[in-house]
């Protein structure tokens, strides 16, 4: 195969940060022409298995060149991922919910505007993990109404989830590429505020996966679909009282009806205050780790086979 460095490492947008030094928002660029691909990851500075997978991705492109141009920019939110910090440091606005941006706006504003600029290619992927209270199973997330499904189907991975646009959501990335045309979803896997470096080869290499079903490389060994669901085949599972989750399941455990998926007990004294159990035969694709909770919080999705 053909050997390759980075054409290109730049600096997409800078900010001078009074006693702290330069934000840099940087592009890693391999090849040239078309098609294109651009994979964002770290808009979320405490979502860190995007970050890894984008650098097992450059390792894999420095060894095999791709037939168009690769755009990775790994650490979008680069200073919130140094505090570990969700939201952007400069304004604790959430960068993922300022696009398209505003080139005089405020700093996150004038960063998500650079980063929408720099970042629309002919096939685009937004990379996040599970919030830091859940683990998500890697998975594609993608437009009911989009044209993007044999681009999800592709990369190989679990889960594929077919959603209705929320009503009352803000424009994200994703929502602001597929505006402009281009052909765009959003992986999700692992856990906030870790690093699950399986989880982080699992989507490096559905990355490479994508790009072999365009052309653009040499395809891994193809790997099938586990589930392939729209919204009404997710069972989302809240408790009904507030104490301490205790599951009795991980994320891609097989259950039946009736299965006990965790109890949620007192945190004092450990009496059970709720049982947990499986509505119908399914998957785990999403679970609560951290087991303080609230009343109506989530506890579990479930995929309905």
């Amino acid at each position: 195969s053909r050997r390759t460095e980075v054409i290109v490492v730049e600096d997409i947008y800078t900010i001078e940060v009074p006693f702290r030094g330069t934000y840099r928002l940087q592009r890693l660029r391999f090849g040239r022409g078309s098609p294109r691909l651009v994979v964002v990851g770290g808009l979320h500075g405490n979502e860190l298995n995007s970050v890894y997978a984008l650098n097992l991705l450059a390792s894999a492109l420095r060894a095999q060149a791709p037939s168009g141009t690769v755009d990775l920019i790994p650490m979008a939110n680069a200073f919130g991922i140094e505090e570990g910090r969700k939201l952007g440091p400069f304004d604790d606005q959430d960068l993922n919910h300022t696009f398209p941006g505003d080139p005089d706006g405020t700093a996150m504003q004038r960063v998500a505007h650079a980063l929408f600029q720099a970042s629309c290619g002919d096939v685009c992927v937004d990379l996040h993990s599970g919030s830091i209270l859940v683990d998500e199973m890697p998975q594609v997330r993608l437009s009911a109404k989009g044209d993007e499904l044999d681009l999800a189907r592709a990369m190989g991975l679990p889960l594929v989830w077919r959603r209705q646009p929320r009503t009352g959501e803000t424009a994200q990335l994703v929502d602001c590429w597929r505006a402009a045309g281009c052909q765009a979803f959003r992986v999700t896997g692992g856990r906030g505020a870790t690093l699950d470096k399986a989880v982080g080869a699992t989507i490096a290499l559905g990355l490479r996966r994508l790009m072999g079903s365009m052309g653009m490389t040499r395809p891994p060994a193809p790997c099938p679909v586990l589930a392939e669901v729209t919204d009404e085949q997710v069972v989302v599972l809240r408790c009904g009282t507030g104490g301490f989750f205790v599951p009795e399941v991980s994320v891609g455990d097989h259950v039946t009806s009736g299965h006990l998926l965790g109890r949620v007990v007192a945190p004092v004294g450990g009496a059970t205050l709720e049982e947990v159990r499986a509505p119908s035969t399914g998957i785990v694709v999403t679970s609560r780790l951290y087991p303080m909770v609230h009343a109506q919080e989530l506890l579990l999705r479930l995929v309905v086979l």
